[in-house]
Formats: structure tokens, sequence, C-alpha cells
């Protein structure tokens, strides 16, 4: 069997030792659309990351290809409705480890409310301690608005009960037993928006969470307030937010996702004060790259025995 697998730099042989009788070409850089349909023509199965589109044009120009795994939780860069329509199987990582996620959720919200990066920029430029430019907010016994409950949006508001705070929350999909369990409510976005000190985002990409946050959204939320997107880019309006916080509409944002990855110099909020961008690193640990690793043999394997596991939500194509 003739595998590809792009974007691979860790534990490439522990791949290599668990397909040993099977055609593998292994890139540890994205591929580009012609690239990929060149060099995986006769492939049966590819294994992409986020930066490898695997376009409605790559699929119908892989008659052989009958499995596309995505080494990731989200795979809105898969035509995965287009795949599935000609009886491709489509994987992901359904959870390599929310709390990973979550933690980097808080680390984000913890820089931008005590504005860390500013102050350790200015402690080692100007060589002096001088607290007075950076004023912080806390979080105790403030709302945090958890838009999307799912794995990743249950751990946020685990972390954010130990950190005192109150939680308002909006899915499409309400969890009950979760809302119990933490004592919050599920509310209308805009009721979340309104509500919220902070807001932090957990919602997959697809047309209709598209700019699911725009300019009308932001200015529902608090002035004052911060917001904090780890989903994906394309959930939020760039511009929406760049304005809110040069208007000073918002305290802050904090950012690992932007909504072209690809060419990160053309987004406007790199230009944007009072931001934190990390470069979509929320998953990468250590320990998540080893569970990914994992994930992806017993997928492949899985479907090399006929009963594929780990295949993508049909609720989210």
């Amino acid at each position: 069997m003739k595998m590809v697998f792009t974007e691979l730099k860790e534990h490439v042989d522990l791949i290599r030792d668990a397909f040993p009788d099977d055609e593998l070409i292994i890139f540890d850089h994205p591929l580009e659309e012609e690239q990929l349909i060149d060099i995986a023509r006769d492939a049966e199965v590819i294994s992409v990351f986020i930066y490898t589109p695997v376009t409605e044009r790559v699929i119908d120009s892989i008659p052989s290809l009958r499995l596309i795994d995505t080494r990731s939780v989200g795979f809105d860069h898969i035509a995965s409705k287009h795949a599935i329509e000609k009886g491709i199987t489509v994987c992901h990582v359904p959870d390599y480890g929310a709390h990973v996620v979550a933690e980097h959720v808080f680390a984000l919200l913890l820089a931008s409310a005590r504005r860390i990066p500013s102050a350790d920029a200015f402690v080692k430029n100007e060589r002096r301690f001088d607290f007075s430019n950076f004023l912080g907010l806390e979080l105790r016994d403030k709302t945090l608005g958890v838009v999307g409950t799912g794995k990743i949006g249950a751990a946020v508001i685990e972390i954010a009960k130990g950190f005192g705070m109150r939680v308002v929350a909006y899915d499409v999909y309400q969890n009950k037993s979760l809302a119990m369990k933490y004592g919050f409510p599920y509310l209308h976005l805009e009721e979340v928006l309104g509500k919220s000190d902070f807001v932090t985002l957990h919602t997959p990409l697809t047309p209709d969470t598209h700019h699911l946050i725009d300019a009308t959204a932001i200015s529902r939320m608090k002035k004052g307030s911060i917001l904090i997107n780890a989903s994906r880019g394309g959930v939020l309006d760039s511009k929406a937010l760049r304005d809110a916080l040069t208007s000073g509409h918002l305290w802050g944002a904090g950012i690992d996702v932007l909504e072209d990855e690809a060419h990160p110099e053309r987004d406007l909020l790199l230009d944007s004060p009072n931001i934190t961008i990390t470069p979509h690193s929320a998953f990468y640990t250590k320990e998540v790259l080893q569970r990914i690793s994992q994930l992806t043999i017993e997928t492949v394997r899985s479907y090399k025995a006929g009963s594929p596991v780990n295949r993508v939500p049909s609720e989210y194509l």
C-alpha cells in the first residue's frame, strides 16, 4: 500500500516501524495542491497536517485514494464532504488531550489580563522596574464566556472553576450533564458576549461559524473585556477585532490562530495593539506529539483491518 505523509517531523521512525511492508513517502513540510497530486497519484492513504490542503481537485485527481487522515482535531483544510460522497474515508484526531489547548487558553488570558508580554519587553529593553504602565485584571469572580463546549471548551470550564470564575456558555449542542457538573447556564450567543468579562472561542470552522464573531458580535461584548481564540482563525473577523482593539473597546486579545496562517504577514492582527499572538502552538507539547503519532498508527491500522476509527463527525460536514 502506498501512503503519503506530509508535515511529519517527529516520530518518523515510529511511523515507519508500524508499516514496514508498505510504501511510505514522508515529507516534513506541507505540500501545495499540484505537489500533492503529483506525489500521491497512486496512493491509497494520505496523512496530512493543517497546512496541506486536500481539495476537491486533489481528491478527484487521485482515483486510488481511499483514506484521508489528518493528524489534527480540525479538518477544515479537507474537502471532507466531497471525499465521503466519493466513498473515501476521512479521519482525524478526535482528542489528543483537550487539557493541553485549555492550558494554553489560560496562558493567553493571563498574558493579556496581566500585560505580561509588554511588561517583559519593557524590563528587558529599558533595564528598569516600573509597573505603572502594566495595570492588570484579576480572573477571580469574573465571568468567562465559553463559546463551544466540546472537549476543549469543557476543559477550559474546569480550569476556570479552579480560578474561582463564573462561567456562561453558548453551544448549538448543549451538554446538560457538563452544565450540571460545573454549575453554569447555556445562553444565547448575544447574552454570553454581553455578560462576560472574558470570552474564549472553541467552535469548529464551518460555513455556519465563519466570522461567527464579527463586528456586530464584538460590539455586544463588554467594554474592557478580553477575547481569546484558540479554535480556528476563520471563526473570528480579523478586521473587526483589530478595530475593537484600536478603539479601546476591548482590553486585549489572545490569539493562537489566524484567518490565513499560510500568509500571516497579511493578517491585520499583527499590527494591532494589546494582542498576544502565538503560532498555532496551543497543541504543541512533547506529550501531544507522541499521542498524535500513536493515534495516526491506530487510525491507519483500523482502516487496513476494514473498520476505520476516528472518522470525522458527520454533523460538522
